[in-house]
């Protein structure tokens, strides 16, 4: 991996002009990162701009009961927890690579501040990108905030499959690539393992998803949707 592949992998620097990206490029930092290692954990001071490059992360957040809750699952391109880096504030979340290795790119924030100052083709690329993220996240309120477990899976596994899906082998159904723990299913959810399997034993006995190499398959998500949007 190097800085112009990098580049190339997140869309916020892809539509930056040559002249711009050459101004970013001495203070990019490409690093390396094992699976279930953290890339920042909560309350660390913020002071760059993350970029997910390649590989899946997860933004952990824990409560004072010690639950953990995953707060998005992100994929190559992504900004990371934006917020807290413009906000000049530490991190209110964790960051973990959910697979490994993991790519990530950092931009002090003072280099990302200087450059949308000066207007242009970074202003809107950057406004396009951090609106997107809140877009994302205030979904993800909706999910966690439904009130019944299966449905709460269920409008997961529907978002999984939009932003990350692809056709199963044979054209049976929606293939998502990424391998989730049980524990991983059930913090995505706002719940119990125990609870988390028993949904998806029932999703799997329905014929509405099955197991697969490396992730799951879609079967039916036409009733995933319905699930999802029940009252």
């Amino acid at each position: 991996m190097n800085l112009a592949e990098a580049c190339r992998a997140v869309p916020f620097l892809r539509e930056l002009g040559e002249t711009e990206r050459l101004r970013l490029e001495p203070h990019m930092r490409l690093r390396q990162v094992a699976r279930s290692e953290a890339i920042w954990n909560t309350d660390d001071a913020s002071r760059d701009f993350t970029f997910l490059v390649d590989g899946r992360v997860k933004l952990v957040k824990t409560n004072e009961g010690g639950r953990e809750t995953i707060v998005e699952l992100c994929r190559p391109g992504d900004l990371l927890c934006t917020s807290a880096v413009c906000a000049f504030a530490p991190y209110c979340c964790s960051s973990l690579a959910l697979d490994g290795p993991v790519w990530v790119l950092t931009i002090p924030r003072r280099d990302i501040f200087d450059l949308i100052e000066r207007g242009g083709a970074a202003a809107l690329s950057w406004m396009v990108e951090t609106s997107g993220r809140e877009a994302r996240l205030t979904g993800r309120i909706e999910q966690l905030s439904s009130g019944h477990v299966e449905r709460r899976v269920a409008a997961l596994l529907c978002d999984l499959a939009e932003r990350a899906g692809t056709s199963a082998s044979g054209g049976a159904g929606t293939w998502i690539p990424i391998q989730l723990t049980r524990q991983d299913l059930a913090d995505l959810c706002g719940t119990t393992v125990e609870t988390a399997i028993r949904v998806m034993t029932r999703l799997s006995r329905e014929g509405v998803v099955r197991s697969a190499a490396r992730g799951l398959v879609i079967l039916n998500r036409e009733k995933l949707l319905e699930i999802a949007r029940s009252i």
